[in-house]
């Protein structure tokens, strides 16, 4: 990147693992296929595809993978699903967020890779889909918005097939067509999907699909009640061995990197609270509004990078079409594990020689 960045491609922890945002870009940064959905799904799936290799991971600890399509290529959604789907597994789970724009020039896709234990077992029903470890339960939620309501009794049927239920839930996002939001985002609420209506992603006009994506844990999980704390709404979980923390700061007269500021810092005084530090964090996610440059997110991206140290957590930063509450200018979630730093149980990525094709992380 432009900028020096402590993150890692991708962190692992025992048999889990978590990846920075993946693009088609070579090794100077330039973006190959400049345009082209089918292409660079293509690419990307083949670099996926390397970094596993490359973390001793095989292809069938792939869970899940979070497809951030700019929405003016949507139509070309079946093609990119096939490259992933042929590359890997039809049993995998993969999320679209649509998103107004990247800020290379070129890039239409970034995308997400998580992974989990072996033995898993895949169930897709209705419009909910499921994957589970010993340790995490995965489920998605893709429907039309009226029938986001009757899709819960799917993913109760799907979690009690795991053992658990809504109460073992460690990370939500929502991503809601605009006209939408509000009804769903207190559907998913008042279900006990979602703790934080206000943080709620825009899917842009584009799209007419709701995508929820949870992360449930086998243990018991204790849910902290949303609060607002000097102008921060922040939201937290943990188990046994996993945590999650979520931030946004509702300072509607303060610009994109001073609320990126306030969230680190709310962010590593609840981390404190939970005994950990951000050398536990093996995933951070930051969406935040406004233009497409580059600079814009090397801005944020600089406040946030100087609370890790090498090798730090996965990283994936990317701008959306808005939160449900327009006074907040960016969301930062992290999720961390617990005895382990920055997934230490397993070898940095960056360590290893550059792949074919240099990886972006943001």
């Amino acid at each position: 990147m432009a900028i020096d960045v402590p993150y890692s491609f991708l962190v692992r922890d025992g048999a889990h693992a978590w990846s920075c945002g993946q693009l088609a870009l070579d090794r100077n940064s330039n973006v190959i296929s400049s345009g082209d959905l089918p292409a660079q799904s293509e690419i990307v799936a083949n670099y996926v595809a390397e970094i596993l290799d490359r973390a001793d991971l095989s292809a069938d600890s792939l869970v899940r993978l979070v497809l951030f399509v700019d929405a003016s290529h949507l139509s070309d959604s079946d093609a990119m699903c096939a490259a992933f789907y042929s590359k890997f597994s039809a049993e995998i789970i993969l999320d679209i967020v649509p998103v107004p724009h990247f800020y290379y020039d070129g890039v239409v896709l970034e995308v997400d890779v998580f992974c989990g234990g072996a033995g898993r077992s895949s169930t897709t029903a209705a419009t909910v889909s499921r994957q589970t470890d010993g340790e995490l339960v995965w489920a998605s939620i893709n429907a039309a918005a009226s029938h986001v309501e009757a899709s819960f009794e799917c993913l109760d049927s799907e979690l009690a097939t795991a053992g658990i239920d809504r109460s073992h839930l460690l990370s939500a996002h929502w991503t809601v067509p605009p006209g939408e939001a509000f009804n769903v985002a207190h559907t998913a609420a008042d279900g006990g999907l979602l703790p934080d209506v206000g943080a709620v992603v825009s899917a842009g006009t584009d799209s007419a699909m709701v995508n929820g994506r949870f992360v449930f844990t086998t243990d018991p999980v204790t849910a902290e009640a949303t609060a607002t704390i000097e102008n921060v709404v922040i939201t937290a979980t943990q188990s046994e061995r996993f945590g999650w923390v979520q931030a946004r700061s509702i300072d509607a007269d303060t610009d994109l990197v001073d609320q990126t500021r306030q969230i680190m810092t709310a962010i590593e005084s609840r981390l404190a609270a939970h005994d950990v530090g951000f050398d536990a964090v093996v995933k951070a996610t930051s969406l935040y509004t406004g233009g497409n440059s580059a600079a814009e997110l090397h801005d944020n991206m600089s406040v946030r990078n100087a609370y890790y140290e090498r090798p730090g957590p996965a990283s994936t930063g990317l701008p959306v079409f808005g939160l449900a509450d327009e006074r907040s200018r960016i969301v930062v979630d992290v999720t961390y594990a617990k005895g382990s730093a920055n997934g230490s149980s397993g070898k940095p990525l960056d360590a290893l020689a550059p792949v074919a094709g240099r990886t972006h992380r943001s």
